[in-house]
């Protein structure tokens, strides 16, 4: 076998720029690799068990690729090729050996070739992880390439679109390593563009132009950036690429010998004066000459910087050093000066560019120490391995460079720099540097808790993690939220509390006569997610009538109240007033409708009302019948006034739940039969024989839940129990029967009899279940009260 050739990744230089042609972009044969020798380079890198890995790892992904005979692909290397390809181009970039072997293995589980849980047990969970995150990445590019509208943001380059497209990329993970596998996979694709059709040519350049190739460069990674525009930019522009490389091969023998005598005159000078110095001509690419006769309107000719110096020195003193010598050999040409290492750009990138007169020919001069040229060339790579030119550590070490040079630092830092040097005047826009190529301003990558998806027209939306549809209608317009009434994700009907997923597409229906729910806005339905949302729904609400909204509040109440067949004469919300901070109980029913007060937060009111806890005075009961000194603490958590040790049972017609205000009625047969005290049972037991009536209240919470029975209407369908019983379950209440009636009309009536914990859990449970898709009512069950 033949090793894979050394001269990969290489910046393509002045010299064989106008040769290459389409045949010179690389494309992997099997004889290109040389996996003995290649991994005897790598061992000045990895210590032996890495090594050993890595070898393991390519020798399974060739027997793999063999085994599908992969030979079949005409104009695509095989997945053994591309593995290997990807993890030379990383080993350019002093990856660890993790990254390494993730990056051989990738093409092979994103063609079904190895399975992901194969690779965890023979490999470690890291890698597993590193190749499951990469095909999160690989997915959202397939969808972002799908995506027609998209070409709009391409051309155009609209920077709000593309500033989405890369966070939505970047949401699938934390972890840098996964951005410099997807980036290598995608180097090594581009180079692979040579023999395929002119359709996928295009796709995939415009792809890497607008999307891979900035990511490099928000990386700081100037290699891959550099190879990835101007292969990107020869499919797309063959002509002008042609054009610019023959004008760079023309003049190519005279530019290289002013740049060697200026290098000679530089160097010497430095010499001179005691300053250690690496002086060399620097390389300008086609791309990055593209754009800055495109953007300044300049001819060929009038580049300046196609002549170019860069100096290494030993420190940062010496850079400045550098400089006052190179100003005094030569005419500093006015506002040609930039500080980049007082004021490092965005992206971490640090030099001195200044551009002088020599011999009449304006020059540039590029000044660095040899750290900023690694950390230039490498961006956050030139930190994962190497300490002052050793191998890497220990695993923990890695670990921590891992962490400590995440996403989102490096991404945090990137846009707090940015900030800071958007608010600087800078003369930078008149000529070029290495860190050049911004295409686009990122924003907010400090807020990493974020979710990206589609709009029905191809746009991409940022909203926080558990968004859901409605708080989605709500960041496209405040219009569309308030008129909505169903959603569709990826074409498929959603309720509208779902919760968004990155990559899926949203379309939000609407209707001119509906407006917003007052259920929107109780936070335990999951309606909304977004403070945004809300403050439009409150400011809706706020908008409408007093009077409607005194109406509507009674009828919140009112519904919730029969729903959990509580009496309403047993609430007063005048007594509620100074608790919610209001001055009558008519701004609480107007609360309800604004959303200043919830549901839920007055019924847990209620609710606590009804029984007294530690922190409150012990009830005073007056006693009815046999007055006694000793009171009755029951099983039931119930207090009865002048009986000790008598049965208490819960009467089933009402079947008081705790919270509600209960009496006593004592039997003939089976002691106290405790009641709702608006049960009309007990009013005609009373009537009979009011001297067994005796006074109870609540003393505790019960600690195993009260029964009580409920009954939900809704339209038959498959699953209907089973996502009602996944709801009850969640809020970690026990079933204890389900009886389920179907109509001929398609009706279905279940009555469930439950174990609930208060008024407040089972408000909660009724409200969530008449969310469900198909649900006309759900209700609790006492028999003989309206």
């Amino acid at each position: 076998m033949v090793r894979i050739r050394e001269d990969l990744p290489r910046r393509m230089d002045e010299a064989n720029a106008a040769q290459r042609t389409n045949a010179d972009v690389t494309s992997y044969g099997e004889s290109d690799v040389d996996l003995e020798g290649w991994l005897a380079r790598l061992s000045e890198q990895l210590d032996e068990s890495a090594i050993q890995q890595l070898r393991q790892a390519c020798e399974l992904v060739a027997r793999r690729a063999a085994e599908a005979d992969q030979t079949r692909f005409e104009h695509r290397s095989n997945a053994y090729l591309a593995g290997v390809g990807m993890a030379d181009i990383l080993t350019h970039l002093r990856v660890d050996e993790e990254t390494l072997i993730a990056s051989v293995l990738f093409r092979s589980v994103r063609e079904k070739l190895i399975e992901l849980e194969e690779i965890g047990l023979t490999f470690g969970v890291g890698i597993q992880n590193l190749i499951r995150s990469t095909l999160a990445m690989g997915g959202l590019s397939e969808l972002i390439e799908r995506n027609r509208r998209l070409e709009d943001h391409f051309e155009n380059n609209q920077r709000e679109h593309l500033s989405g497209i890369y966070k939505m990329l970047i949401s699938v993970t934390e972890d840098v390593r996964v951005v410099l596998i997807k980036l290598a996979e995608r180097t090594f694709a581009v180079r692979e563009l040579a023999n395929a059709s002119r359709e996928r040519q295009e796709r995939v350049a415009r792809e890497i132009l607008t999307i891979y190739a900035p990511l490099a460069h928000r990386l700081g990674i100037a290699q891959l950036k550099w190879e990835l525009e101007d292969i990107a930019f020869r499919f797309l522009s063959p002509e002008r690429y042609k054009e610019i490389a023959t004008l760079l091969s023309e003049k190519r023998l005279e530019r290289e010998q002013y740049i060697q005598q200026m290098t000679q005159k530089l160097q010497a000078a430095l010499f001179e004066q005691g300053i250690k110095a690496d002086v060399t001509g620097r390389v300008k690419h086609i791309y990055s000459i593209y754009r800055k006769m495109k953007s300044k309107q300049l001819s060929f000719d009038q580049l300046y910087d196609i002549r170019a110096l860069r100096v290494l020195v030993d420190n940062v003193p010496d850079c400045y050093y550098a400089l006052g010598i190179a100003h005094q050999l030569w005419r500093h040409i006015p506002d040609q000066f930039d500080d980049y290492i007082t004021n490092p750009k965005a992206n971490g990138y640090r030099s001195l560019h200044t551009a002088v007169l020599a011999e009449n020919r304006s020059l540039e001069v590029q000044i660095r120490t040899v750290e900023m040229h690694n950390e230039a060339e490498l961006g956050v790579c030139a930190h994962f391995n190497y300490k002052e030119g050793t191998k890497a550590g220990k695993k923990g070490d890695i670990v921590f460079d891992h962490k400590l040079h995440s996403l989102r630092s490096v991404l945090e830092n990137y846009q707090e720099n940015r900030k800071q040097q958007d608010n600087r005047s800078r003369a930078a826009d008149d000529h070029d540097s290495d860190d050049d190529g911004d295409i686009d301003s990122l924003n907010d990558w400090g807020e990493f808790e974020k979710i990206y998806v589609f709009s029905r027209d191809g746009d991409i939306k940022e909203l926080p993690k558990d968004a859901t549809v409605l708080d989605f209608a709500y960041h496209v317009h405040t219009e569309v939220g308030n008129h909505c009434y169903a959603a569709r994700v990826n074409q498929r009907f959603v309720p509208l509390t779902y919760k968004l997923k990155t990559g899926e597409q949203v379309e939000i229906l609407t209707k001119k006569d509906r407006d917003p729910n007052r259920d929107w806005l109780v936070s335990s339905l999951g309606y909304i997610k977004t403070a945004h949302a809300r403050d439009k729904l409150r400011y809706w609400f706020r908008q409408q009538d007093r009077s409607k909204n005194l109406e509507i509040g009674r009828e919140t109440l009112a519904k919730e109240l029969t729903r959990l067949a509580i009496h309403p004469k047993s609430i007063d919300l005048a007594d509620y007033a100074k608790i919610f901070n209001v001055k009558s109980g008519e701004d609480i029913l107007i609360g309800l409708v604004t959303g200043d007060i919830s549901l839920h937060q007055l019924m847990n009111q209620i609710n606590k009302q009804m029984q007294p806890d530690g922190d409150q005075p012990e009830l005073t009961l007056k006693p009815a019948l046999n007055p006694r000194a000793s009171r009755t603490l029951s099983q039931h958590g119930i207090l009865i006034d002048g009986l000790d040790n008598v049965e208490l049972h819960v009467a089933q017609c009402c079947q008081p739940v705790h919270g509600e205000p209960i009496a006593g009625y004592i039997t003939q047969h089976r002691g106290v039969s405790i009641h709702n005290e608006h049960c009309p049972e007990y009013a005609r037991l009373i009537v009979q024989d009011a001297g067994r009536g005796v006074e109870a209240g609540w003393e505790m919470q019960p600690s195993n839940g009260q029964i009580v029975q409920i009954v939900v209407e809704a339209y038959d369908r498959r699953g209907l129990l089973k996502d009602l019983t996944a709801v009850i379950f969640a809020d970690q209440i026990n079933i204890q029967q389900v009886n389920t009636i179907t109509e001929a009309n398609g009706i279905a009536t279940m009555k469930l009899q439950i174990e609930v914990k208060g008024l407040a859990q089972l408000s909660r449970l009724l409200a969530r279940l008449e969310q469900q898709p198909g649900i006309m009512s759900a209700r609790r069950l006492v028999v003989g009260m309206k």
